[in-house]
């Protein structure tokens, strides 16, 4: 994403034209927010990444890549705690590992002056996360209230709303975009930019911070009080609102699904059905829902909402409790899991409302499966030059693939696909190295795991501690690319650049492991990639637990920084090219079939085939240049002002 320092023009009343996640950015400026702290991960990495870009430019602000979630909650609360406005982004897994400090930090609360917002972007269908799950029952668990935006706009609106809520009522507040928001775009209105606190200073309080035995127990019934007086004074917050309409059916929906609700109405030319869109999906005020029942006088009530049945499971509660009958539905029509869209809303209220879809309906639909059939498939795959290929290739060639292959998140998921398929599982950020122990130490195969370097600071760390201190008997590939590369190239510990992209000492992970106390440690570059193969047999020959650390940076990040030293430098610097000789290659295929590397193809000339190296898209590795057995790729250097 290219940020634009648009987000911090002060001219209110302008509009300007915002991906979601810009939009919320902009609300923290304009809120004051002095302190702001995420962990990568989409859909919500733009708003890190553009806090991150404009840090400096915003007067007494703050803004770190926290190593994980929990890290980044506690440092946003800290800050919050001594009066300073305070932001954590995060994806929604993220939560999972928030949330055992969140769950304490919502019972301390918040200050008058320093709300605290936690934005958790959710990803419906799970495009881009190992794990669909809905966060909105955290508004349980946390006793935390939730707003949800519809769209662009009220991304930003909401996240403004949010700091206001947060202070009235001193607790934290969850602001839940999906990623259709995150990623949309659309028309924001700029309004004033309130200046961020510098400095605040932190007053003991023991009976709010404190948490345990008797002051644990009265902060969680303090904290039930003021959700309590949130029901009663919903109406004021003016976020909800109700579509007026003279049926005695009615839809109760939030988010994302209230636009595809909307569409689907005017496609079946509804629209006398009353609709009450919430903005706040936790706590729901009964006397509202009540109200728009009674007032509607609703024989029949649709909850449309993604994912499980959260806002139908508040609203039965709420009808029951009242005495209230109605002919409810909701997930007995809409999936409980996965996305929905316009034709599922469309689909859905059709059956419920007893409408025959018409055949220009059933026509598209047709055509649209017919596409969608035609359509080749296009699996993921290892940018040219990834060095994680060529760690893979190496595993591969050294085990044969015989053994148990633990996968974890990032960009080295993809040693699942063909042809090196060297993952067995994939469950959360560190599992890899965890799971990998307990098959170890009860199961005579070779195990082997895999992590990048983001996931190591994450949560992988724990979980290395753990299997030297248990003697593991496996193998961990720690593959150092110095960047979080799936999320957007943000800095690790091991980059060597602060979170505001300053120079730094870099954290190096073979320190960390060998305080570990773990004793066997190799360092080998993966372009070097027979070597790669030899350090892993001789790991292969030795017991308890090893660590190969496959160092080589991103050769995303590598190839952009050299293509600048071009533009700098015209005609400064030589380039190793490599291409494949026509006379010498056997056409046995290892670069193309077993390293697969996408700059490397094949063509057809006068019925032979020929592989060929596709030169815009090489990256000048060299690995296929170091595995050819035939000798049939050739290098050449040449000054780049001669291309």
């Amino acid at each position: 994403m290219k940020i634009s320092k648009e987000l911090l023009v002060d001219e209110p009343g302008a509009k300007i034209l915002v991906m979601g996640n810009e939009a919320m950015t902009r609300a923290a400026v304009e809120a004051g927010v002095g302190f702001s702290s995420t962990y990568p991960g989409t859909p919500a990495s733009e708003i890190g990444d553009a806090l991150s870009y404009l840090a400096k430019d915003i007067p007494n602000f703050y803004f770190e890549y926290s190593i994980n979630e929990a890290a980044a909650i506690e440092g946003a609360a800290g800050a919050s705690w001594i009066g300073i406005r305070s932001l954590c982004t995060m994806k929604h897994v993220g939560l999972n590992v928030a949330s055992d400090p969140l769950h304490t930090i919502a019972q301390s609360g918040t200050s008058k002056t320093g709300g605290l917002v936690i934005i958790c972007a959710s990803d419906p269908g799970s495009y881009s996360s190992q794990s669909e799950q809905d966060d909105r029952w955290f508004g349980y668990h946390v006793n935390m209230p939730i707003l949800e935006p519809a769209n662009v706009q009220e991304a930003y609106e909401y996240l403004l709303k949010s700091f206001e809520i947060s202070e009235q009522y001193n607790i934290p507040v969850l602001l839940y975009p999906s990623s259709r928001v995150c990623h949309s775009v659309g028309t924001i209105k700029l309004g004033d930019i309130k200046p961020a606190q510098d400095k605040g200073e932190f007053k003991a309080a023991i009976s709010r911070f404190v948490n345990a035995q008797v002051v644990s127990i009265q902060n969680k019934k303090n904290l039930l009080k003021i959700i309590k007086k949130m029901k009663k004074r919903m109406d004021r917050l003016e976020i909800n609102r109700v579509l007026e309409g003279t049926s005695t059916t009615g839809i109760i929906t939030s988010g994302t699904s209230f636009g595809y609700v909307l569409e689907a109405l005017d496609l079946l030319g509804i629209y006398d059905i009353p609709v009450l869109k919430l903005g706040i999906i936790y706590p729901l005020s009964p006397p509202e829902i009540e109200k728009f029942a009674k007032d509607h006088n609703l024989e029949k009530l649709i909850i449309v909402e993604e994912l499980l049945g959260f806002l139908e499971n508040e609203v039965k509660e709420i009808l029951f409790d009242a005495g209230i009958q109605v002919e409810l539905h909701g997930k007995d029509t809409f999936a409980a899991a996965s996305e929905l869209n316009v034709d599922d809303v469309q689909i859905g209220l059709a059956k419920i409302l007893g409408i025959e879809l018409g055949d220009r309906f059933k026509t598209i639909m047709k055509k649209a499966q017919r596409g969608r059939s035609t359509i080749p498939p296009r699996e993921p795959t290892f940018c040219p030059g990834c060095p994680h290929r060529a760690t893979f290739y190496a595993m591969k060639k050294a085990t044969d693939g015989v053994g148990v292959f633990g996968g974890d998140i990032g960009c080295n998921t993809l040693g699942v696909r063909s042809p090196f398929a060297l993952c067995d599982w994939v469950i959360c950020m560190g599992a890899g190295v965890g799971v990998a122990q307990g098959i170890a130490h009860k199961s005579d195969q070779n195990v082997f795991a895999f992590i990048g370097d983001g996931t190591f600071f994450h949560s992988g760390m724990t979980g290395v501690l753990n299997a030297v201190y248990n003697d593991a008997d496996m193998m961990l590939m720690i593959m150092e690319n110095h960047w979080v590369g799936m999320t957007g190239h943000q800095p690790t510990p091991s980059t060597g650049l602060s979170s505001n992209r300053e120079p730094m000492t870099p954290v190096q992970i073979k320190d960390v492991v060998k305080a570990f106390g773990c004793k066997w440690v190799r360092t080998v570059d993966p372009y070097y990639t027979l070597q790669l193969i030899e350090t892993i047999k001789d790991g292969m020959k030795r017991h308890g637990f090893r660590i190969i650390i496959s160092d080589q940076e991103c050769s995303v990040q590598s190839d952009r920084r050299f293509r600048r030293l071009v533009r700098e430098k015209e005609g400064q610097l030589a380039r190793v090219y490599y291409y494949i000789d026509e006379e010498r290659c056997q056409n046995c295929k290892e670069c193309l079939q077993k390293l697969a590397c996408p700059a490397i193809l094949l063509k057809i000339e006068n019925g032979e085939e020929i592989i060929y190296i596709e030169e815009p898209r090489c990256t000048h590795c060299g690995v296929c240049y170091e595995i050819c057995p035939n000798a049939g790729i050739t290098k050449t250097e040449v000054n780049i002002h001669l291309e």
